[in-house]
């Protein structure tokens, strides 16, 4: 079954949380994962393709932008086949594909915006008969 959490941050803005799913997709491809990480807009894959490229110096996370999932950490707007491990979501939408997916990462930000669209989120993953946890950050 998918393992679905949410991480709130209690403080900071979208930087923050681009930085926290940063932080967790090396976590995670150093675990031997693959990754996609799903994000808002056009403008969103770049922020966030060349911060990790740079986010930490002695970190290496290889990526691609809406690549066929050969690549360890793949950024983009649509969730393919190919990904079947690990999702990172900076996108307001829930994940549909919930059962393509061994893990769900949700970042949630401390403004109402953000706050609201986590709070949806999570009760569309309850309404699926999935119990997330919470982390505050």
């Amino acid at each position: 079954m998918t393992k679905i959490s949410f991480y709130s941050l209690t403080k900071g803005d979208d930087d923050t949380r681009f930085q926290i799913a940063c932080r967790l997709a090396e976590k995670a491809f150093s675990r031997g994962h693959k990754i996609f990480i799903k994000v808002e807009n056009p403008q969103h894959k770049r922020k966030l393709d060349n911060l990790l490229w740079h986010f930490k110096a002695s970190s290496f996370v290889p990526h691609g932008i809406d690549g066929d999932g050969s690549e360890p950490v793949e950024i983009g707007l649509f969730i393919s086949q190919s990904h079947q491990d690990v999702m990172i979501n900076l996108s307001s939408k829930h994940c549909e594909q919930i059962a393509q997916f061994n893990r769900i990462n949700e970042i949630v930000g401390p403004d109402e915006e953000s706050l609201a669209s986590g709070r949806q989120n999570y009760r569309y993953y309850h309404t699926q008969g999935f119990t997330p946890e919470t982390h505050k950050i």
